[in-house]
């Protein structure tokens, strides 16, 4: 039987589990002969490895890999010479080793994705989709029965710890330093402002936004007494993280900055800045079109003033469940409330003064007593009594002009 191989060189790595080796693939033929041994109950067993198919992951991994730069540094784990029905091989049609190089027979499903399954899926959609070819980084093991890849699954992905996303915005800030603020997308942006407003010093959030780490870095400008910003933190120290301010500014300028962020970072001749971004299907995020138009000063004038009113109007006890993480969520959600509902008033034209004649009215007590419930759902009842009052108190100054 003349079988077609691939021939790649290969390393050995020895653990206790067993071994594997570590190898370079080309996209285009680790799909032509990986499948996937897919979870599922045969004769009130359970028989396979992998979760279910999420088509919208799927989707968007497609969608990174036709941007001009994807990359994919994770190791793909694939267990050799099983076929599609879970059995081993014949001999002709297995995967070996030769020389350190290890031999891939061709076209065979010969090779079971133990862990990478929605990246090869989203992968190969792209390559169908006129998507560069590029090597993916594989761990093989062979001859390896589904117990066995069933365990190094589970291993993998309920074992391990995930990263904090604060801590993942403050350690990969998606190259904010050495890129022009017009290609940021919503979230870039996003992560820049909340860093602003974790060190400005007007900022109602200085030296209380972190990174889900345990301690916070202090600001301190030149002029100022490190011992005293230590003492006035201490006396207040509440902190709010990366992650929620990112996910409440984002907000406010898009409704999905994952499909900005792709169509932003499409492979394009000439690069294009954020302005090809389209407005969306209506009703818009508020400050969406301050965004494109790249009127990042206004965006972040309007939040800051917002706290401010807020640290004036609504913090007035420091434990107040409004500088907690719902409540803080509930107040963006607000904000966006607010910016949606503004009869006209130029963006540009709106001041701490203007949100004070709002929040000055809120009736604290009763989201006090609404905000107990610290949950998603707390949040939700915070917001639906935040907006219930403003609603009225934004009627009547309409009204009354």
């Amino acid at each position: 039987m003349n079988i077609p191989y691939y021939n790649q060189p290969s390393l050995l790595v020895s653990q206790p589990f067993g071994d594997f080796y570590v190898v370079s693939i080309l996209a285009s033929q680790l799909v032509e002969v990986s499948h996937s041994l897919a979870a599922k109950y045969m004769d009130g067993q359970l028989d396979g490895v992998q979760r279910a198919i999420n088509k919208e992951r799927i989707k968007n991994i497609s969608k990174y890999c036709l941007t001009d730069s994807p990359l994919f540094p994770n190791t793909i784990i694939l267990a050799a010479n099983i076929d599609e029905d879970g059995d081993v091989l014949e001999e002709e049609s297995k995967w070996r080793i030769l020389d350190n190089n290890l031999i891939i027979p061709f076209p065979i499903k010969s090779a079971s994705i133990v862990d990478g399954q929605h990246r090869i899926e989203g992968i190969k959609r792209a390559l169908s989709e006129g998507a560069q070819d590029f090597n993916l980084v594989c761990a093989v093991y062979l001859d390896l029965p589904i117990a066995n890849q069933a365990e190094v699954f589970a291993t993998i992905n309920f074992n391990q710890q995930k990263v904090d996303k604060s801590l993942a915005y403050q350690l990969f800030g998606y190259d904010m330093d050495s890129t022009e603020p017009k290609y940021w997308a919503p979230d870039t942006l996003s992560v820049n402002l909340a860093r602003i407003l974790g060190r400005q010093k007007s900022s109602p959030f200085r030296n209380h936004i972190g990174y889900g780490i345990k301690d916070t870095e202090l600001h301190v400008d030149k002029n100022e007494d490190f011992e005293e910003v230590k003492k006035e933190f201490e006396n207040d120290p509440w902190k709010v993280s990366t992650s929620t301010m990112v996910g409440g500014i984002t907000k406010l300028i898009s409704k999905n900055a994952t499909n900005d962020r792709y169509e932003l970072h499409k492979k394009r001749i000439i690069k294009k800045d954020r302005s090809v971004l389209s407005s969306g299907r209506l009703p818009l995020p508020p400050l969406r079109n301050l965004y494109l138009n790249f009127e990042d000063q206004t965006i972040y004038q309007i939040i800051e003033c917002y706290f401010l009113s807020a640290k004036e109007n609504l913090w007035l006890d420091k434990n107040t469940v409004l500088k907690k993480t719902i409540g803080i969520q509930a107040l963006f959600d607000l904000l966006n409330y607010i910016l949606s509902n503004l009869n006209n008033l130029p963006f540009q034209k709106i001041n701490k003064g203007y949100f004070d004649e709002i929040l000055a009215k809120v009736d604290i007590p009763s989201v006090e007593n609404i905000g107990k419930n610290y949950s998603g759902s707390g949040r939700t009842a915070i917001k639906n009594e935040l907006v219930s009052q403003v609603s009225l108190l934004m009627q009547d100054q309409t009204s009354s002009t």
